[in-house]
């Protein structure tokens, strides 16, 4: 084991304002998260969000935390500041946790990870293994995925067209209630538990058999990381978020012990730029995470000095990557990796930056 070692600040930086974070959610950092202030939101954010909500359906049980308005405006407001800002000039992706201000469940408190810039299914696998390093922290030592795709426009507009040819044919099975929302949005009916809506949504086409070529691929490689995590999951067709903000993959982590209890939620937003007016395409997922609010709870404002940067080659390298960093989490060894780049150039150029003493390489390059 090595030395007790010095303790380094994180750096205020002109794009991120970084800020002590909950010692509960300590292990985002291991994963390469940093800690910032929540973006702040200002009166166009919300006008964007109320426009992308006006044809919310609410009455369906639906997603609680995604169909909430401060939901969506984290996500507006974050995008809006990583344009402003020119945050595609850092290394990409670039991962960020912070306290989220979005509506919380009285004695429990909620924070975001959030990795912004690329559209590799690593993305979704940081966001998963680090929320469930946080949720075992914190006690959670049974926990379970469900998991599913909407796919990107192709895969979606197609999904959308069958299951509205599916459900005119079977409107006078649904409820009244089912009726009238499957006017605004179909989707809104595979969110319903009632005992008239669940037998028929039943025979529904499912998103993933819908899914493109390119999307199906992506998919594919999520679930393929989950796997190799050894992350007990199960697709569950009936989960599908608002089609006006989230695309790709979504995901909720669970209590095995009571599937009522949802811990966390992720989803990608690829493609929700362009709905707010930002000219450039800024791929993104995020996860929010709910806790229980602990009294007197650390700060956490300093980590281990890196010892080294941990560099991957090859698909099956970067697959066992989030197992090693788990390793070394669990011995306070704090490293610095790049698992959004693949070339050895660029994370080698990187590992030089940081001036680590050692770094670490996993995998085959064929010369």
């Amino acid at each position: 084991m090595p030395k007790k070692q010095k303790k380094i600040v994180l750096k205020e930086s002109k794009f991120v304002n970084f800020t002590p974070i909950d010692k509960s959610v300590e292990a985002a950092l291991y994963y390469g998260f940093n800690s910032a202030k929540q973006s702040q939101t200002n009166k166009e954010d919300i006008q964007k969000a109320n426009s992308l909500k006006e044809s919310w359906v609410r009455n369906c049980q639906g997603l609680p935390w995604i169909s909430s308005q401060d939901f969506i405006e984290e996500r507006i407001a974050l995008l809006r500041e990583y344009a402003e800002k020119n945050m595609s000039s850092l290394p990409q992706p670039v991962m960020i946790a912070y306290e989220s201000n979005s509506r919380k469940e009285r004695g429990k408190t909620s924070f975001n990870l959030e990795v912004i810039g690329t559209q590799r299914s690593i993305a979704e696998a940081l966001l998963i293994k680090a929320a469930t390093a946080i949720l075992e922290d914190n006690g959670y030592k049974n926990i379970t995925l469900e998991i599913n795709s909407i796919g990107d426009k192709e895969s979606l507009n197609k999904f959308s067209k069958d299951l509205t040819n599916y459900f005119k044919k079977s409107l006078n099975e649904l409820s009244a209630h089912c009726r009238q929302n499957f006017k605004k949005d179909p989707f809104y009916v595979l969110s319903c538990n009632t005992c008239e809506c669940t037998k028929t949504k039943e025979g529904a086409p499912t998103s993933i058999s819908c899914l493109s070529d390119a999307s199906r691929l992506h998919f594919k490689e999520v679930l393929e990381y989950v796997e190799i995590m050894g992350i007990p999951f199960e697709i569950n067709n009936f989960l599908v978020p608002d089609k006006k903000y989230c695309s790709q993959t979504i995901f909720e982590i669970k209590n095995a012990e009571n599937k009522k209890e949802v811990l966390a939620i992720g989803f990608r937003y690829d493609g929700l730029t362009q709905k707010l007016g930002i000219k450039k395409e800024i791929p993104g997922a995020g996860i929010k995470i709910i806790l229980k609010k602990k009294t007197n709870a650390k700060k956490i404002s300093k980590l281990p000095k890196p010892q080294a940067f941990y560099i991957q080659l090859g698909d099956e390298a970067k697959h066992r990557s989030l197992e090693v960093i788990e390793m070394l989490r669990k011995e306070k060894i704090y490293v610095y990796q790049m698992l959004g780049r693949d070339k050895f150039g660029s994370q080698f150029s990187l590992a030089e930056k940081m001036k680590v003493p050692y770094v670490i390489i996993m995998g085959k390059k064929n010369f």
